[in-house]
């Protein structure tokens, strides 16, 4: 689903499971944190996906920013979608300073 927010058109994508209004709570969330980084921002893509069957580390993030230049790309993990959400946007700020 695409959705708006603060001018950055956000596209979230669920591979096997629709999204709950939690869950967009939750990325929603973690795009305003990241964006105290950045203010360039114009497109975020997030894909969600479960891999495998080990519940401690099964949800999977891969998140895009687009920014002026070349885009930004981080993976991360977890055993919920936030740690997932905060693993993989902790990469991206790291990023930012590069």
């Amino acid at each position: 689903m695409t959705y708006n927010i603060d001018n950055i058109k956000m596209d979230l994508q669920t591979v096997g499971f629709s999204e709950s209004p939690a869950l967009l709570q939750q990325v929603e969330s973690e795009l305003r944190r990241v964006m105290h980084f950045r203010k360039d921002i114009v497109a975020a893509d997030v894909y969600l996906r479960e891999e495998g069957t080990n519940p401690e580390n099964n949800k999977q993030v891969r998140w895009r920013l687009g920014i002026p230049g070349k885009d930004l790309f981080a993976e991360g993990t977890g055993a919920s979608w936030a740690a997932g959400l905060r693993d993989a946007s902790e990469k991206l700020k790291r990023q930012f300073v590069d």
